[in-house]
């Protein structure tokens, strides 16, 4: 009986580890190319698909905005990361966020290189990745 006991709170305990692994995994997660290269002169990049500052000079900053929507019947949460080189003078506007089924949310983008920055191209990527909330 002790033996059918400890199979029973076994599977028990591996089918909740399991729901937890499940219901913690990402809906979706997007990367989106970013970069900016640090110039004498300001430049646009509006280049589809990727989310391009352009020519930024050192000391001053730009902006890009993107439109996040929740297509999904259920309120998601949206957790938003840099990596590479740009990472470092990458803000956004705001991070961790709920969004209710069908709601949209602007998202400002800056990148502020700092005064003396090597004049060159500074690559990176943004990672949004999206749960159940």
């Amino acid at each position: 009986m002790k033996r059918k006991n400890r199979l029973i709170i076994s599977a028990l305990a591996i089918i909740m580890l399991s729901l937890i692994v499940i219901m913690q995994s990402p809906l979706n997660r997007q990367t989106i190319p970013t970069r900016f290269i640090a110039g004498e002169n300001m430049g646009f990049d509006l280049g589809p698909g990727n989310l391009n500052f352009g020519l930024i000079v050192p000391g001053y900053s730009a902006s890009r905005q993107i439109t996040i929507t929740n297509t999904q019947t259920h309120p998601t949460l949206t957790k938003i990361k840099s990596s590479g080189e740009i990472s470092k003078y990458i803000i956004v506007s705001d991070n961790n966020f709920i969004l209710d089924s069908g709601e949209s949310k602007n998202i400002t983008f800056s990148c502020y290189p700092e005064k003396g920055l090597e004049l060159r191209e500074y690559p990176g990527k943004i990672i949004m990745t999206t749960y159940k909330a």
